[in-house]
């Protein structure tokens, strides 16, 4: 995105084909449409490896947090990890096959379905009793989405990450007398 001087019109541009645009609206309405199922990540070089603590903390954080929500509800469900570095979230999801970015919006997404869903969310947060019991109608699904919050305040600015995750809870937890063992 690019603004010369206060007289020339904005012109926003894809990320990932260089197409040019006068609004972040068309702009967000081409990428939705040419790049929906989107992966490549422009400033991937720039994230770096983040180190082994600070990944299991963060999936700790998730796997709390679910667990949280569980204990006395029915529905959907949210939860949001705030201050959630991007690297970690592209560490943990981005070589799944439902994970997606859109450059225009600066937002990862992953979402996982069914069994299959269920079992490798077991992998990715390194916790074998981190799920529940869902409704076998109704079906199993969990979304990640991750977004660049702004803040600014008396000239302060602060650019964090913020995760969300979604879910639906069909039944009590699984086996509330299971205790989660430690990751190793």
């Amino acid at each position: 995105m690019s603004n010369t001087n206060m007289n020339t019109p904005s012109i926003y541009e894809c990320l990932l084909c260089h197409q040019k645009f006068s609004s972040i609206s068309l702009l967000l309405r081409h990428e939705k449409s040419k790049h929906n199922d989107n992966k490549f990540i422009p400033h991937r070089n720039s994230l770096y490896l983040p180190p082994p603590e600070l990944i299991i903390q963060y999936q700790n954080a998730f796997i709390i947090h679910i667990k949280k929500r569980l204990e006395h509800s029915i529905g959907s469900k949210s939860l949001s990890i705030d201050a959630l570095p991007e690297t970690i979230f592209v560490h943990l999801f981005e070589y799944e096959p439902t994970f997606r970015y859109s450059p225009a919006q600066r937002e990862y997404y992953c979402e996982f379905q069914g069994k299959d869903g269920e079992e490798r969310l077991k992998q990715i947060l390194n916790c074998e009793y981190w799920n529940f019991q869902q409704d076998k109608t109704t079906g199993y699904g969990l979304n990640f989405n991750w977004s660049l919050l702004e803040l600014n305040e008396n000239g302060r600015n602060l650019k964090c990450g913020i995760t969300t995750c979604t879910f639906m809870v069909d039944s009590r937890e699984e086996n509330k007398s299971e205790t989660i063992p430690p990751p190793y």
